[in-house]
C-alpha cells in the first residue's frame, strides 16, 4: 500500500509542476479568476480520479482479488455446461 501513496504523491507533484509551468507560460492569462480556478480544479479532479482508478487496478491485480473472481467465474461456467 506504500507504493500507492508514493505513486499518488508523484502524480500530485507532477500536476503542480505542470500547472506552474503553464502559469509561467501565460496559458491562463486570458481567463478570469473563476475560470482559472475551475479549470485547475476540474483538471485536478480528473487526474486524481484517473490516478486512483489506476492504483486500485494495480492493487487489485497484485493482491490476487482478480484471480479469485476469475476462478469463481470459471467454476460457474463449468457448472452451467455440465
Amino acid at each position: 500500500m506504500r507504493w500507492v501513496m508514493i505513486f499518488s504523491s508523484v502524480c500530485v507533484g507532477l500536476f503542480i509542476l505542470a500547472c506552474g509551468v503553464m502559469w509561467s507560460l501565460g496559458v491562463f492569462s486570458g481567463l478570469g479568476l473563476n475560470a482559472t480556478v475551475g479549470a485547475v480544479f476540474g483538471t485536478f479532479l480528473a487526474t486524481a480520479m484517473g490516478t486512483a482508478l489506476m492504483a486500485l487496478t494495480s492493487y487489485s491485480n497484485r493482491s490476487g482479488h482478480d484471480a479469485s473472481v476469475h476462478h469463481a467465474e470459471d467454476e460457474r461456467s463449468a457448472s452451467r455446461n455440465s
